[in-house]
């Protein structure tokens, strides 16, 4: 297989379960486009789901010795507790933010995979909540990724009445359960984009799939430095099931831009019924992304988010970990 054949398979594999052709997996589909980047370097069972399964044996143990049954959202409260605290499970080492990445200027793409946050206890607003979503939905528990400018995060109905609130924002790089105000203040975010459901929304399973087909894009445009064909569908697909991802938008439009320059190129730059046709689904994609009110990550938003990082991580240092 060329490295472009193991895109091309994990693409297929997510797309069969987009249509219902095979089980819906978001295990599955994080690891496919974990597996394509790395060229089938990384195995299913040892490198995934091993993992996991311990990690699932133990909140189960947890959820049992701790009572959490008493509770409706007991599951996703032992989740939380295995991935912030230090218990024999994870090694007394819980999981934190990688500062290492954030400092680059340019952070390498595998830093953001779920298999190496399993490794090494280390994750970023990316790899943590997908880690969380996992096994939320190996064990059954309600709960969704929801997405502000550049950043995700865990979603889940505050049936237990925590907060004044209908839905926990669990924050999980800074270990926090936030209002829905300030997430919508701190990222600068505009009433539209959380009434169109870009920003601040549950994702259905279908949806976070289709999400995660967006991001096998981002990975091979990352892996071989190009926008092609392969990223114009893999958009195209993921964007019938999650019309509202601004990014499946930007890949699609700077896809089609490639793709027009090649074919004019090809036609000594005759715009024929084919050109015209492709321009159509630019103005198209460029009208579809602008409905999406996606917010540009501004320098103080990304100052903010790592300030508010290496405060939770002081405070895990001192109150948590130094127990």
């Amino acid at each position: 297989m060329t490295a472009e054949d193991y895109y091309v398979s994990a693409f297929n594999e997510m797309s069969d379960m987009l249509a219902g052709r095979d089980t819906l997996s978001i295990k599955r589909a994080v690891y496919l486009a974990e597996w394509a980047f790395y060229e089938g370097k990384l195995d299913y069972k040892t490198d995934f789901c091993d993992e996991i399964d311990r990690i699932k044996t133990f909140i189960l143990s947890f959820y049992e010795v701790n009572k959490l049954q008493t509770y409706k959202t007991g599951m996703q409260m032992a989740i939380s507790s295995y991935i912030v605290s230090p218990y024999s499970g994870n090694g007394y080492t819980p999981y934190t933010y990688d500062f290492e990445t954030f400092s680059m200027d340019k952070e390498p793409w595998e830093r953001q995979f779920v298999s190496r946050t399993l490794k090494t206890h280390k994750g970023q607003c990316r790899s943590l909540p997908w880690m969380y979503k996992i096994l939320a939905s190996e064990l059954n528990a309600e709960a969704s990724l929801a997405h502000a400018p550049r950043h995700c995060y865990i979603m889940y109905k505050d049936e237990d009445k925590i907060t004044p609130e209908e839905w926990i924002n669990l924050e999980l790089t800074t270990n926090q359960m936030q209002p829905a105000w300030w997430i919508k203040q701190d990222f600068e975010i505009c009433d539209s984009a959380v009434q169109v459901g870009t920003y601040m929304t549950p994702l259905t399973d279908i949806e976070t799939v289709a999400c995660q087909m967006a991001d096998l894009a981002l990975g091979y445009k990352e892996k071989f430095n190009r926008y092609d064909g392969f990223t114009y569908y893999c958009a195209s697909r993921s964007l019938e099931f999650y019309r509202m991802n601004p990014n499946a938008w930007i890949i699609r439009g700077k896809s089609l831009e490639r793709i027009i320059q090649d074919y004019l190129a090809r036609t000594g730059n005759i715009v024929d019924d084919y050109a015209a046709y492709l321009i159509h689904l630019m103005d198209e994609t460029k009208l579809s992304f602008d409905k999406t009110y996606m917010t540009e990550e501004t320098e103080g938003i990304r100052e903010r988010r790592k300030q508010q990082a290496i405060e939770a991580q002081k405070y895990i240092n001192e109150k948590i970990l130094s127990r």
